[in-house]
């Protein structure tokens, strides 16, 4: 019982994965400027999809979710200490 109950949870998360991917993916593409950092959004909201499997009481409420946690996720990594960004006085300082 506890399988089926897993395999159904799974089957839910696959539709929600089908719907919204490609809206996930531009809004991350959109919001990081390069695929390998929009790859990595994406990877993580539906990461924590699976982790968190909330209940929404309606499509939007999903919908929305999904938005903000893409949101989130890319401002954690434009924040992340493995980020380094050169600004034009420091590559000038170089030559």
């Amino acid at each position: 019982m506890r399988q089926e109950q897993s395999l159904r949870t799974n089957d839910g998360a696959e539709d929600v994965i089908r719907q919204y991917a490609a809206m996930v993916y531009r809004l991350a593409f959109a919001r990081s400027g390069t695929k390998d950092d929009a790859d990595e959004i994406f990877q993580e909201v539906f990461f924590r999809y699976l982790k968190n499997q909330p209940v929404f009481e309606s499509e939007e409420h999903c919908k929305a979710w999904l938005i903000r946690v893409t949101i989130n996720c890319s401002r954690k990594l434009w924040s992340s200490a493995w980020r380094v960004t050169f600004s034009p006085e420091s590559q000038q300082s170089k030559d």
